[in-house]
């Protein structure tokens, strides 16, 4: 007589980071990030607490996950503008580049705007990126104007820009019928005359 298990047989079932992301985020959305726990996203997510776990360490880490492929994508645009280019016409055209997020990540990006905007304490998760990013817009605007990066007006310049761009995205993710985030974007530069 052989002993049996019930244990499944074959490849473990892969688990898709996006999905379990977008879930969290759904629940967090409809029913506040507060009153969502990690058991909540598993079950509904249909994985073990401690697959959920090893994916994301905390609640917070499922709300961030998106903004690091948005700072690639603004950054390496960036870094292809020509170099004659004036340095508003290239962060707007490298901001747009960034919020250009492919359409089958819409809803998590909405969804993700939504609850941070509706939860204050968690942009604390994200605070080294967008720092990081701050940083990047102050070097290249210092370098393309021919300024010390701890110059006035090359700190301003930056700042209002990463502003006017945060400003956009979270106004797209409120709005649901207002076009995509590069286009809320686009208009928000246009009422500053960035670029």
């Amino acid at each position: 007589m052989s002993p049996t298990s019930d244990r499944p047989t074959g490849r473990p079932r892969t688990i898709d980071p996006g999905a379990v992301s977008l879930t969290a985020l759904r629940l967090f959305d409809d029913d506040g990030f507060d009153a969502v726990s990690m058991d909540d996203i598993a079950a509904a997510a249909g994985i073990s607490r401690r697959s959920l776990f090893r994916l994301f360490p905390s609640k917070s880490a499922l709300v961030w996950g998106g903004l690091d492929e948005f700072a690639a994508r603004f950054t390496e645009a960036l870094q292809r503008r020509p170099a004659t280019e004036a340095s508003g016409v290239a962060l707007r055209t490298a901001y747009l580049v960034g919020a250009s997020f492919p359409d089958d990540t819409l809803e998590v990006t909405r969804r993700r705007l939504r609850v941070i905007r509706a939860n204050p304490s968690l942009e604390r998760g994200g605070e080294a990126t967008v720092t990081s990013l701050t940083e990047t817009i102050v070097r290249f605007v210092a370098e393309r104007e021919g300024r010390p990066t701890d110059d006035l007006a090359v700190t301003v310049r930056a700042h209002a820009v990463a502003a006017a761009a945060s400003a956009a995205l979270t106004w797209w993710a409120l709005h649901d019928d207002t076009g995509s985030p590069a286009h809320a974007m686009e208009r928000a530069f246009d009422v500053l005359a960035i670029g």
